[in-house]
């Protein structure tokens, strides 16, 4: 046999194999699909006033008494203001029935809803955790086009986050949120929620429902007299729990300039920077930011949860002290731009200044703070301080946390404020 008949065999048994291996992993697709779909519902939140559909998602029937699992955010506009929103599921033969709100987890963007058809056809939540690279399915409505399935893979827990997230190597397009994501078994393992883009998306892991769901088995009729104190409730009880973590976490430390100051304090946070050398301008600038990626959503205008702070440092380089002192100025009074919540959310911010000492150097400190509105446990602060001790250098602080009871973030301030130090000349 010549050499070129050998290499044709080879390419063609080559390309059959990977032809028998690509049906397969569309059967299984198809087969699941078949399988699930009368469970699998388009869920969609209608304005009372006009019929029209405001949002829409996805939800999967978890019981045979009619729970259907979805996501708070898909519900969101109903929970909020009841009188002017309802909840209803389409199924796949575009037949429409009413869903009730019974029980909700906004941390973890989920919620459990109830029809009044019951069915003997379910969907079974995983018991049994997965393996980094095992193929995954995504069941959901995108765009209102019509159910689908995406083929993915499961990549493990996000890290650098405040809360368990699956990862996902899959498309999980806007409409497809709420819907299951399935095992090999057809079992649920996560919940579709976000999608970071370039085939990256994050599932809400399982237990989480299973949490949600006992909920459910325990207060069947769900939450009466609205749904405020319930969700101040879970926020309090988030935010005590992550900011213990942040307070008894052993914080990195990073140079900047003439200063130590707190880097990464805890896994959550990601931590970036830059220098510019801005001669024309007679100044440099340093700068580092760090951050979580972490924010809770609980309504179109309203997000919280995140926390931020930001250096910045500066030398002259040639400024005399009046025009370095302006410069200053300007990168102090900057105004931070708060656009996690609107006016109707939050009261205005109250600020207070004062001239505070900090490893034996004195700052110029503004600290603001604001309340919010419906959830009058939690406040967003903003610390603010600049160095005043030299002519010709400076360093500002900026601290934002969104969601705290005031007496962590006031814990959080004095811990990162005693954090900061000078390097001895």
């Amino acid at each position: 046999m010549n050499k070129f008949l050998k290499l044709a065999i080879s390419f063609l048994f080559t390309f059959f194999i990977s032809s028998v291996e690509a049906n397969m992993i569309t059967d299984e697709a198809q087969r699941l699909y078949q399988d699930h779909q009368a469970n699998v519902y388009q869920i969609q939140v209608v304005d009372k006033a006009t019929g029209k559909k405001s949002a829409i998602g996805s939800g999967f029937r978890i019981s045979a008494q009619g729970h259907i699992a979805t996501n708070f955010h898909v519900v969101s506009l109903a929970v909020n203001k009841p009188k002017s929103y309802r909840v209803e599921f389409v199924r796949e033969d575009n037949t429409v029935g009413p869903l009730e709100i019974l029980h909700i987890d906004v941390v973890h963007d989920l919620a459990v809803v109830k029809s009044h058809e019951a069915s003997n056809q379910f969907m079974t939540l995983a018991g049994v955790s997965l393996s980094k690279g095992t193929r995954i399915f995504s069941m959901g409505n995108p765009h209102d086009l019509g159910m689908t399935i995406v083929e993915g893979t499961y990549n493990g827990w996000m890290k650098n986050s405040f809360y368990k997230k699956i990862l996902f190597s899959g498309s999980i397009n806007p409409g497809m949120s709420g819907g299951p994501a399935l095992n090999h078994a057809g079992e649920v393992i996560g919940i579709n929620v976000a999608t970071a883009g370039d085939q990256l998306s994050f599932l809400v892991p399982v237990e989480y429902l299973k949490a949600l769901y006992a909920k459910v088995v325990e207060n069947p009729f769900g939450i009466s007299g609205g749904w405020k104190a319930d969700i101040e409730k879970q926020l309090v009880e988030n935010q005590d729990d992550y900011m213990k973590r942040v307070m008894e976490s052993v914080w990195d430390n990073m140079t900047i300039g003439d200063a130590i100051v707190p880097g990464k304090i805890s896994k959550a946070f990601k931590c970036w920077g830059d220098s510019k050398d801005i001669r024309e301008n007679l100044y440099s600038h340093s700068y580092m930011d760090c951050a979580t990626d972490d924010q809770l959503y609980l309504s179109p205008t309203l997000q919280t949860g995140q926390i931020h702070y930001r250096y910045n440092w500066l030398i002259s380089k040639g400024l005399n002290a009046i025009r370095f002192y302006n410069l200053y100025e300007l990168y102090f009074s900057n105004p931070r731009k708060f656009g996690n919540a609107a006016k109707y959310d939050v009261t205005n911010f109250v600020c207070q200044n004062d001239f505070v000492s900090i490893d034996g150097k004195d700052w110029k400190a503004t600290l603001c703070v604001r309340n919010y509105k419906k959830y009058t446990s939690l406040y967003d602060i903003n610390l603010s301080m600049a160095s005043v001790h030299a002519k010709d250098r400076g360093f500002i602080v900026d601290v934002v946390a969104m969601g705290l009871t005031k007496s962590n973030a006031m814990q959080f301030i004095q811990k990162f404020m005693k954090a900061i130090q000078w390097i001895k000349p």
